[in-house]
């Protein structure tokens, strides 16, 4: 069979009962229904909110969904002032690199790099954040009632890491820090720590079976006082492992700093009342090569040798005598070349 060609400008045809026209130019130009290409402003009905179907999208149901969110750039390398809601933030912040975060308030942020650069950062409702180099330039504030810190090294510029910030209202809480170790089959707990319920004093305990809370419990099971091993340690008046001196080339009355100390004395040495602890231990040496007088204020000195109330002593050349305080008003005196 063979085709003719009709030569026309216009088509008439039935639009619902009359007749319409239809110019064969406007035909032509159609798009068709395989993978059309539309131009211009095609429009289309908008569908109700929360639509989940394949039907086309108007502009006016993607604003609705969206809401307020605001341009950004192709590689999410800046988002400035974006309001975004915790339903799309994903969507919106899941990227390689975001950079700059200024007033984000979202749901979920994942990055494999995160570096914030502003210091007036304000992040709100992130629900989790997960990224491989994180560089804040501001300050960082946690809340919660656990941080934990997943790391192999924990590296801190500021010489000095300041605990217990909020600790208000009275000494009752434990100042210090802790670790676990596990040698055999059950949890234990050592560290160092100020003991708030025994007048502050540091103690370096091991051994504890049950984890510290606000405090350590110095009366649960297992806990000990943990060995310190040091090159040289120190009190008040120097290394423990020497008796500190004082040099008195003439007479001379002892006082509360003697305590614990020898005298290298080449004068009379008075022994006071009311001035020294119990406890506390003085050692006098006679550096001369003749007696030196050991005299007393002191309301009872025993002299050890003989079990009775003693006078005042005399310390033969080059001898040694320690006192031994029972109270600011008793002491015992006992050495070798004492009579």
């Amino acid at each position: 069979m063979a085709y003719g060609t009709i030569k026309a400008d216009k088509i008439t045809y039935d639009d619902g009962g009359s007749d319409a026209d239809a110019n064969v130019s406007d035909i032509v130009t159609k798009a068709s229904l395989g993978s059309p290409a539309f131009t211009g402003t095609p429009t289309a009905p908008t569908a109700a909110a929360s639509t989940n179907t394949t039907q086309l999208a108007t502009t006016a149901f993607v604003q609705t969904e969206l809401g307020d969110y605001q341009p950004v750039d192709a590689d999410l390398t800046s988002l400035s002032s974006c309001q975004t809601g915790a339903a799309t933030a994903l969507a919106l912040l899941t990227s390689t690199e975001v950079e700059v975060l200024d007033g984000v308030t979202a749901g979920t942020v994942s990055a494999s790099k995160a570096v914030v650069v502003d210091t007036n950062l304000d992040i709100t409702g992130l629900n989790d954040i997960t990224a491989v180099d994180l560089t804040l330039s501001g300050d960082l504030t946690v809340n919660g009632t656990m941080t934990t810190i997943d790391t192999t090294n924990l590296v801190v510029e500021d010489p000095l890491i300041y605990l217990a910030r909020n600790n208000s209202g009275g000494d009752t809480l434990d100042i210090g820090f802790y670790g676990r170790y596990y040698p055999s089959s059950t949890n234990l707990w050592g560290g160092l720590f100020r003991d708030a319920s025994d007048s502050g004093k540091w103690k370096l305990f091991e051994s504890l079976e049950s984890i510290p809370t606000t405090t350590v419990d110095t009366s649960g099971t297992g806990y000990a006082a943990a060995t310190l091993v040091v090159g040289t340690l120190e009190d008040s008046k120097g290394d423990v492992r020497s008796i500190p001196q004082n040099t008195q080339a003439s007479t001379y009355t002892l006082v509360a700093g003697d305590a614990g100390k020898h005298i290298l004395a080449s004068g009379t040495v008075t022994i006071p009342d009311s001035v020294f602890s119990a406890g506390d231990a003085v050692t006098i040496i006679n550096n001369t090569a003749s007696d030196l007088d050991i005299t007393k204020t002191i309301t009872t000195m025993y002299n050890t040798a003989d079990d009775g109330d003693s006078d005042d002593r005399t310390l033969a050349a080059r001898g040694m005598a320690t006192i031994l305080f029972a109270s600011g008003t008793v002491a015992y005196i006992s050495g070798a070349g004492l009579s």
